[in-house]
């Protein structure tokens, strides 16, 4: 192992030992300032450029296989504990629509729905679904702002579900956006849709995908996000690497700054 992939290995066990115990609820809630410092660190080391090779070394390493989880699980909980933050704080202030743009992804969902419309191939007047939609659910907020498509939002945890439909209401959205309270298998009750999406925070990513599998007509599609390339990669533990056979993979959108993620899409095969 190089001098480059020791360093990086030591700083992720370094912040592993600190942030192991972390209680996620307790972080989603009211997080303490060293959480931050420690995320800002993370965030540093993941944009640190590297080689595949080495990157697959430390995906590999015998050490950090319960270390990567711990801290992808960390990443991902400060992601939440943001959106719970702006949208309480949304439904409360007399200009939503500013207090939204502020939030400090709003950019970053901007561009992922100009991704989603163009890899899906959307047009004004479309539904969608999105699995995992969240508190916050800024990628069906801007689909619809920018580009007229109508969504649906199905979150199993109800009070981000609740909480999400109040922040829909409060922007005016009622008619164009809803909330479903539940997982994959609400799809039943759901309307017809264009495209569904699958949150990068939905799970289980491979009951999700087996399921859509089962249920949907030949010619749907589907889309899912990824970390493809550096260090990201090891922060993306519930990534979709092999789509059930049913599935056609038919595009990606690769990002573009400020945006890591990569948008794939795949049809459901006859």
């Amino acid at each position: 192992m190089d001098s480059r992939v020791q360093a990086v290995k030591a700083h992720l066990l370094e912040m592993d030992t600190v942030l192991k115990d972390l209680a996620q609820d307790r972080m989603a809630a009211a997080p303490h300032e060293t959480y931050d410092t420690y995320l800002t660190r993370l965030n540093d080391l993941a944009a640190t450029p590297v080689r595949e090779d080495q990157v697959r070394a430390l995906m590999t390493d015998a050490q950090l296989q319960s270390a990567l989880p711990r801290l992808s699980r960390f990443k991902r909980r400060n992601g939440l504990r943001l959106e719970i933050g702006c949208a309480k704080s949304l439904i409360s202030v007399s200009d939503p629509w500013d207090h939204l743009q502020r939030f400090v992804y709003y950019v970053n969902y901007l561009t992922l729905a100009r991704m989603e419309y163009q890899g899906a191939g959307l047009h004004a007047q479309d539904r969608v679904i999105f699995l995992g939609s969240g508190p916050l659910p800024l990628t069906l907020i801007c689909l619809w702002k920018h580009y007229g498509i109508e969504g649906v939002g199905i979150e199993q945890d109800r009070s981000r579900a609740r909480l999400s439909t109040a922040v829909i209401r409060k922007l005016g959205l009622e008619h164009r956006i809803r909330v479903i309270c539940g997982n994959h298998f609400a799809l039943s009750t759901a309307p017809p849709c264009n495209l569904i999406m699958v949150g990068a925070d939905a799970r289980p990513k491979s009951e999700i995908f087996s399921h859509l599998a089962e249920i949907l007509e030949p010619g749907r599609m589907i889309s899912y996000r990824v970390y493809e390339k550096g260090l990201r990669r090891l922060f993306d533990a519930a990534a979709v690497l092999d789509l059930p056979p049913q599935f056609r993979e038919c595009g990606r959108v690769r990002p573009q700054p400020p945006v890591n993620n990569t948008c794939v899409f795949a049809v459901r095969t006859p």
